[in-house]
């Protein structure tokens, strides 16, 4: 009834942005403005979470949809029985701040908003059917992919988006031809940090669930973080999915159905060990398949189940496990290079030596990458790949960055920053800083933490998450306010998923969070806290760690290597934007002189990245 007077081009009831799943109640096009309009029947208040529902549909259509991406977009929410709301129209990359309207004043919130612009017409049928082009976050895509989308769904439909499907299928007719032939098989799917590894595991492993005919999937991973936020975001997503149909379940009863799916590999190395696991599955997904123990971590976790140790690595015991299986089975690995960051992760190499001294008759898969330094490190390929039968497909390695949607090369530019390969990095972060501020990847330091906090709340908006990461070895960051908390105080699922009303969400930017909780997941904006643990030596890095009441040089490759990783994984976990936090230090203060921090914050102003 309120937008009757108003002549609107064109009007959309209940418009579905394609292929997420979430619904705009309308869409109303007037004077070449897109007005997207959330309506709260009865409701008296104008809640942030409505405001940030409103503001992430357009947010969504400004980023992944062609149609929208040069044209004014103005959420408002409605709230029928709210007071009037003095609006202020206030645009951010060509999106307006949520607006506020009742039940009685809608057609003037839209009146007095289009006298601020003087915009082209707009054919809302081309608008409607412009190419969407999403790229989620993992969180979002294992939702999606449990309430049964395909990955072609919520994946890009451009040549990146492409590489999707181009690798699931891939694996799929291994899978096929593995279950035709009764042959056992072990695909590796490398890929950069960020390229899509984990999707693509979500994907095989919500899509094979034939539990009746015993022939189903899980999803393993050796980051408990990353499994247990999955874990309840999937239960918190279907339950308010189902509430109040005639299909609604319980969290418990939801809660049993994700855990069979997806499990830490800690229950599932328990499970296989003492002989628990009847043998259901015949594909088994490892994530973060190079953080798997060598023998001698392994023995130290069986020992702890009270059981006499087995000599045998993690892919030993998993491959002895899947051999048993009647007929045919595929265990598919997703491996990061460099990201092994704990002791006794071997990575790439310890599944291949179980693969060529126990089980040569397995099948071996991956793409011609899993030859490289970057995932057999001093080991050469003709030792590790020296295989009975195995076989190179291209498309089992993920080249091309899709976490960070706004600059595709930004791993490949931490990876060239952290070897130091400095004429690489001034390169790509020039193609940043020439970008407009819509399109770019925004990438900044500083020295003041407060600076930090402010520049993500003000950038954070619709549904975005930000958060305050740094390493294990940041010692020396108390003063600043940055206080690690330990592994089992540390609140994964608030951290991950609450919002910034709790103390321990990421939104709070209160407590950091580590590389041992961080793996796999990722925010919109981050702040990354660099201590002194790390810093630079012309060609190279000191590597330190904190003892006492001073910095000792770490000297075992193994532990320089493992925090060199942590750098990669920390840095490469904002998909929008991050910005750097250096501290000044304190001459008075031996275990945080300014000569500590100096460089750090110099090398990183060298390379290009703005201060503010």
């Amino acid at each position: 009834k309120e937008l009757k007077s108003i002549p609107f081009d064109r009007i959309l009831f209940e418009y579905t942005i394609p292929r997420m799943g979430r619904r705009i109640d309308n869409v109303v096009f007037y004077k070449g403005v897109v007005y997207l309009l959330e309506f709260k029947v009865g409701e008296t208040k104008y809640k942030n979470a409505d405001l940030k529902q409103a503001e992430g549909y357009a947010l969504d259509l400004k980023y992944f949809q062609e149609g929208s991406r040069n044209r004014k977009l103005v959420p408002i929410l409605i709230s029928t029985e709210a007071e009037d709301y003095q609006n202020e129209i206030e645009l951010e990359e060509d999106v307006c701040r949520p607006l506020r309207a009742n039940a009685f004043n809608l057609q003037q919130v839209i009146l007095q908003a289009a006298e601020k612009f003087n915009e082209d017409d707009i054919d809302s049928i081309s608008w409607e059917n412009s190419p969407y082009n999403p790229t989620p976050t993992i969180i979002e895509a294992g939702q999606a992919l449990y309430a049964n989308h395909k990955v072609d769904e919520i994946t890009r439909q451009d040549s990146i988006g492409k590489t999707f499907t181009q690798t699931s299928r891939a694996i799929d007719k291994i899978i096929m031809e593995s279950k035709r032939d009764s042959k056992k098989s072990i695909i590796f799917l490398t890929g950069i940090p960020g390229s899509g590894k984990t999707l693509v595991g979500l994907d095989i492993a919500s899509r094979y669930q034939n539990v009746e005919d015993k022939e189903h999937a899980v999803y393993v991973c050796g980051t408990s973080a990353l499994i247990h936020v999955i874990q309840e975001a999937l239960v918190r997503d279907r339950h308010s999915r189902l509430k109040g149909t005639d299909d609604e379940e319980t969290k418990e009863s939801i809660r049993k159905k994700v855990e069979v799916l997806f499990q830490v590999i800690l229950h599932y190395r328990k499970s296989i060990i003492t002989e628990e696991n009847p043998l259901y599955e015949k594909i088994v997904v490892f994530d973060e398949a190079q953080r798997m123990w060598d023998p001698h971590e392994a023995d130290k976790n069986i020992k702890a189940l009270g059981l006499p140790p087995r000599g045998k690595s993690e892919p030993d015991l998993f491959i002895e496990h899947m051999d048993k299986v009647d007929d045919w089975a595929v265990i598919l690995c997703l491996l990061g290079g460099g990201q092994e960051i704990n002791k006794g992760e071997d990575g790439l190499i310890e599944w291949l030596k179980s693969v060529k001294e126990n089980f040569p008759h397995w099948n071996v898969f991956g793409a011609p990458e899993i030859g490289t330094k970057d995932y057999l490190g001093n080991v050469s390929a003709d030792t590790a790949l020296d295989l009975v039968n195995k076989t190179f497909i291209d498309e089992l390695h993920l080249k091309t960055s899709t976490r960070s949607f706004k600059a595709g090369n930004f791993s490949k530019m931490i990876n060239h920053f952290l070897d130091r390969e400095i004429p690489q990095v001034k390169e790509i972060i020039k193609e940043f800083n020439e970008k407009d501020d819509d399109e770019k990847y925004h990438l900044l330091v500083t020295r003041d933490i407060q600076t930090a906090k402010d520049w993500v709340k003000k950038k954070v908006r619709g549904n975005d998450r930000c958060g305050i990461f740094t390493t294990a070895l940041s010692h020396r960051l108390w003063p600043e306010g940055i206080v690690k908390r330990g592994q089992r105080e540390f609140n994964e699922l608030g951290w991950w998923l609450d919002d910034e009303e709790h103390i321990d969400s990421s939104l709070a930017l209160e407590i950091p969070c580590t590389e041992f909780f961080s793996q796999g997941l990722e925010l919109d904006w981050s702040i990354f806290a660099w201590d002194a643990c790390l810093r630079p030596n012309n060609s190279d890095w000191d590597y330190l760690r904190f003892e006492r009441s001073k910095w000792k040089k770490i000297t075992k490759a193994t532990k320089r290597k493992y925090l060199k990783n942590a750098f990669r994984v920390l840095l490469t976990r904002a998909r929008q934007g991050m910005i750097i936090f250096v501290p000044k230090g304190d001459e008075n203060d031996k275990s945080r002189l300014p000569e500590f921090y100096d460089p750090i914050f110099n090398d990183l102003k060298e390379i290009g990245i703005k201060e503010i």
